[in-house]
């Protein structure tokens, strides 16, 4: 009680002013228990859909880069492959192997030689270098005579892929040296 008598002679005293409305407008706006409206929780589940729309979206783009990154290892493992086979049949003076004749591969030959499985764009092989799998791979070579110096000969392969209706490449040159 005595406190009250203090508070009501001191001149720290709030009048009843414009301040003092706003700050208690404020509190009983915090202490209500109306809760929220309708609007308020409609606004907040859209923020919360467009939120999580954005996060799908990503996990949708990570998914197909994946698989294109995926698609890309295989093709170059594979180009890389017929590189290293095709660098390995004999390169001399006297003799020169099939496969290294200059111009476009696989022909008739390189297919009865078992380099190939098909002619030209008909070698058609899966990552397992098998021809019955689901994602098929092409894989062509053109050799260049003398490339790029004399006795020497420029191997560029190409592998292909289809990849939703857009035809997908990758080509790897190598140079095999007349021994």
């Amino acid at each position: 009680m005595d406190g009250d008598k203090i508070m009501k002679n001191s001149k720290f005293q709030i009048p009843n002013s414009k301040l003092f409305k706003i700050f208690n407008l404020q509190s009983s706006i915090f202490n209500s228990s109306a809760g929220l409206t309708l609007i308020e929780v409609l606004i907040a589940l859209t923020v919360l859909a467009i939120g999580l729309l954005g996060v799908a979206m990503m996990q949708l783009m990570s998914i197909s880069g994946g698989l294109f990154s995926r698609e890309m290892s295989i093709a170059t493992e594979l180009g890389q492959d017929l590189i290293e086979k095709v660098k390995t049949y004999e390169y001399t003076e006297s003799t020169t192997d099939n496969a290294l004749a200059a111009g476009s591969h696989p022909d008739a030959t390189d297919v009865t030689n078992g380099l190939a499985e098909g002619i030209g764009s008909a070698n058609l092989i899966d990552e397992r270098g098998m021809t019955d799998g689901s994602q098929l791979y092409t894989r062509t070579w053109t050799v260049t005579n003398n490339s790029p110096a004399a006795n020497m000969k420029t191997v560029t392969v190409t592998v292909s892929w289809s990849e939703k209706g857009t035809t997908r490449s990758v080509t790897l040159r190598g140079i095999r040296v007349r021994s």
